[in-house]
């Protein structure tokens, strides 16, 4: 089992540093993915939400959320500030070891998506807060493995609910 801890920073005083462009090589290629996806099941990337996000990076200790490891995080910073351009959001996810672990999970192409395409979920789609776990969808905190099997019905089922968001 894996947990995603996610978040919102907001700093209005001081006003926090918007940091130059980062998208890590491994991890950009999956971030053009859920732009497209979500285009595909008509439910796109606000465009000031893609303009926001400034950063998708490798982090060398996400810590913990009670027992479980933290694989990833979504800031939103200065997200209130009036200037629209000192708004910006980043993404942090865990990196692997050399082995491709994280403690006991083995990060495969799979989980990594996973993990991207939900804190994409919130920093993208501002998707706030988290399923229960129980209701077996991207956006939950916690994800086993077992359950994304059938990664495609997930993400039919991710892009329904921001799309029902976006309706309300």
């Amino acid at each position: 089992m894996w947990a995603v801890a996610c978040g919102s920073q907001q700093k209005e005083e001081p006003v926090a540093v918007k940091p130059s462009i980062e998208f890590a090589a491994e991890l950009e290629p999956l971030v053009e993915a859920y732009i497209a996806d979500a285009e595909a099941a008509n439910s796109p990337v606000p465009t000031e939400f893609r303009e926001e996000l400034v950063q998708v990076v490798w982090e060398d200790d996400m810590g913990r959320d009670g027992d479980e490891r933290v694989l990833g995080r979504c800031d939103r910073i200065n997200e209130n500030h009036q200037d629209l351009e000192q708004r910006f959001r980043t993404i942090r996810i865990q990196k692997p070891d050399d082995r491709g672990y994280i403690g006991p999970i083995k990060v495969d192409l799979l989980v990594l998506k996973a993990v991207v395409y939900h804190e994409l979920g919130h920093c993208l789609h501002d998707y706030r807060g988290h399923l229960p776990e129980s209701s077996h969808q991207l956006m939950s905190s916690a994800l086993p493995t077992e359950r994304f099997h059938e990664f495609s019905k997930l993400l039919s089922r991710h892009f329904s609910l921001v799309k029902k968001i976006k309706q309300n």
